[in-house]
C-alpha cells in the first residue's frame, strides 16, 4: 500500500497500458465505494455499471479530492483500490443520509479511458 503526503492510500491490482492520466486530461472509470465504520463490514454507497462509466477531468475539483488524486498516474484497463480519508471524501459535512460526517470511504477504480 503506497501513502501519499495527503494521506490518501492506494494500491495498484492491475497495471493498464499506454500513458497516465494526468490533471487537465478526461477520465472515464469505473468504481465501486464503500463507507466504513459502521460495524465490522464496510457499506456500499455506490457503483457505476462498466455500459455507463463515470466521467471527470483530473484536476477540475469536480470530484472528491481522494478520486481525483487516486487516478492520478493509472493507464488504462489499470485497476485501482484506494483508502480515502475524511478530508479526502466529504469532510466534516459528509453527503446528507447516505455519507455521515468524517466517514473514511474505500474504492476500487478501473481506469477505462484517457481522452
Amino acid at each position: 500500500m503506497i501513502q501519499t503526503a495527503s494521506g490518501l492510500q492506494y494500491e495498484d491490482i492491475k497495471i493498464g497500458t499506454g500513458s497516465g492520466a494526468t490533471v487537465g486530461k478526461s477520465v472515464a472509470i469505473h468504481y465501486v465505494c464503500w463507507i466504513t465504520g459502521f460495524g465490522k463490514d464496510p457499506v456500499k454507497i455506490g457503483e457505476t455499471s462498466r455500459s455507463d462509466p463515470f466521467w471527470f477531468t483530473i484536476g477540475s475539483k469536480t470530484v472528491i479530492e481522494g478520486w481525483d488524486e487516486a487516478v492520478r498516474g493509472m493507464k488504462v484497463g489499470g485497476i485501482r483500490s484506494a483508502s480515502i480519508p475524511p478530508h479526502l471524501a466529504y469532510g466534516f459535512e459528509g453527503l446528507g443520509k447516505k455519507v455521515p460526517p468524517n466517514t473514511h470511504m474505500l474504492t476500487e477504480i478501473e481506469l477505462i479511458i484517457i481522452d
